[in-house]
């Protein structure tokens, strides 16, 4: 019933040949190269840091950009860590960077736009923060475009983001969208759209009382595995 491809959950029923996929920080390219792999889906992809982009191998189907996305339209400066992923925030004030990369910025309007999609089947967004401006940002119509959008939240980064993250949750399900969280925390988020995936109550039921156990019970039970053959 569903699919996880570098730490992001998703309905695989809802995806073929003939879908459109979305990927909001593409870093290396594994999740987009993973779709096309596994569903021959389009990707359009966004990935802002030029070193990472420039090491995302093309291939049939992929489209990249090199944009970030945010709340707003302009230019940015992206933090290049080397402990972590390059970001529009920072953790701290004190947070010190390896260097600085000034990018366009989008909103999500604009990235649809520049992509020239109305609809689309699968968004994975992992954009370091920025999220939260890109969907309080977002339109109810743009939002509503969306078949399914996969989620990683970073209020584990900022913690004064929570309440934030919970007014979007409660913003999507009064959307119509089922929210399901496959994570303990909110790095795995799933946002499906009932009415344009079909998906009713019994189903989405299913998904956060039973799916999601199983789903996490097998990921700890890999780890395990993992964590013994490593001694």
């Amino acid at each position: 019933m569903v699919d996880r491809l570098c730490g992001h959950t998703f309905l695989r029923k809802l995806l073929n040949s003939d879908s459109t996929a979305v990927d909001l920080g593409a870093h290396k390219g594994q999740f987009s190269h993973g779709m096309i792999a596994r569903y021959g889906c389009r990707v359009f992809a966004a990935e802002p840091i030029a070193e990472l982009r420039a090491g995302i191998s093309m291939t049939p189907g992929l489209t990249i950009f090199p944009f970030a996305i945010g709340g707003g339209v302009g230019r940015a400066r992206m933090h290049v860590f080397g402990s972590r992923c390059a970001s529009l925030l920072l953790e701290r004030a004190e947070e010190m960077w390896e260097r600085e990369e000034e990018v366009e910025l989008l909103d999500l309007r604009n990235v649809l736009a520049r992509f020239g999609l109305a609809k689309v089947d699968l968004m994975k967004v992992d954009i370091e923060g920025a999220e939260l401006a890109m969907f309080e940002s977002a339109s109810d119509t743009e939002l509503r475009g969306f078949t399914q959008i996969t989620v990683e939240f970073h209020d584990f980064l900022y913690p004064e983001q929570k309440s934030r993250v919970e007014a979007i949750k409660r913003r999507f399900r009064k959307l119509g969208f089922w929210v399901i969280k496959f994570s303990l925390d909110n790095t795995d988020v799933l946002f499906v759209n009932a009415a344009a995936s079909g998906t009713g109550r019994f189903q989405y039921g299913r998904l956060k009382y039973f799916t999601k156990y199983v789903e996490g019970a097998k990921r700890r039970w890999a780890q395990r595995l993992e964590a013994l053959g490593a001694r």
